[in-house]
């Protein structure tokens, strides 16, 4: 059997895989190698790799700039302390369509560390930005084939990783498609949307359900997304429930409830995320059931609506 890990360690070997094919991507660490798993990298290429300290906006104008001589920079840091330099990021990357990619880990439930760490408001921020493309794995192959995509691309990216240790549940020729949305379970009635770590909650609240009228969507490209494609897998339920770690405004369910809106598809819809305000710090397996992302919850959620 297969060692669990971490999509964020899974990010970090992946990165540093990629790095023995192409010498043009970059590492810049901002005080937390070791924590966004840039520590990889960090190892393998000591010449490519830049530690910055506790300095954000210093680091994405670095990035920026490096960016303009042809490299392709990864700036990583928690998605809290990145994303809240949404200024540097709008006015040095997007401005300049620079090719750096943003990589915000520690993102939902992510345990301890705490309200100030945890990343809510990343998606809402990033899908916002001009010219950004914007992704989140839910699994480590998931993100390995996500990171073999992006240090091919030129564009501005962010990358939404999280700390929670998934097993692989893709199967093993899985291969990413930018836009496209994954159906993991095809369902008839009730289709569940999710991305990120609590695709893998969702998985197994439908499995203990034992119902074949529960469909099942991951979508890893929050931006760009295919609506086209999108489309024709709503059309078939008449029930869709959103599932995200992230607040309800502007993330996975604000997407969900515009192209259904935009499109007038004739589809009861329901949102559950995080509400307004910020999480406490405990476990994450006891911050799952104190926000209704457990899978004893989320079995209630979907059985009632």
């Amino acid at each position: 059997m297969n060692k669990i890990i971490s999509i964020r360690d899974a990010f970090g070997r992946a990165i540093a895989d990629e790095g023995k094919k192409n010498k043009k991507i970059l590492a810049i660490s901002i005080d937390l190698k070791g924590a966004c798993k840039l520590s990889y990298f960090f190892k393998d290429f000591p010449n490519r790799s830049f530690e910055v300290g506790i300095a954000e906006a210093n680091a994405i104008g670095i990035a920026t700039g490096l960016s303009f001589d042809g490299f392709r920079p990864f700036v990583a840091s928690f998605g809290s302390f990145l994303t809240g330099k949404n200024t540097e990021i709008r006015n040095s990357i997007c401005y300049n369509n620079a090719s750096v990619v943003v990589v915000g880990t520690h993102c939902g439930l992510i345990g301890s560390d705490g309200a100030t760490q945890s990343a809510l408001q990343d998606l809402s921020i990033m899908r916002s930005m001009p010219y950004f493309e914007v992704f989140q794995p839910c699994t480590p192959l998931d993100t390995k084939e996500i990171i073999k995509y992006v240090c091919k691309s030129k564009k501005p990216t962010y990358l939404r990783i999280a700390r929670n240790e998934i097993p692989e549940f893709l199967n093993k020729n899985y291969k990413f498609k930018i836009g496209i949305p994954n159906e993991i379970i095809k369902g008839k009635k009730k289709l569940i949307i999710s991305s990120g770590a609590m695709v893998y909650n969702c998985l197994k609240a439908i499995k203990e359900l034992k119902k074949s009228n529960y469909g099942l969507l991951n979508i890893s490209s929050i931006k760009p997304l295919n609506i086209k494609s999108l489309i024709s897998k709503l059309k078939n339920y008449n029930k869709v429930i959103t599932v995200e770690d992230h607040s309800v405004e502007g993330g996975l369910g604000s997407i969900i409830s515009e192209v259904i809106a935009e499109n007038n598809l004739n589809i009861k819809l329901k949102n559950h995320g995080l509400k307004n305000g910020f999480i406490d710090s405990d476990i994450p397996d006891n911050l799952e059931k104190e926000y209704s992302m457990d899978v004893k919850s989320l079995k209630k959620i979907f059985l009632n609506f």
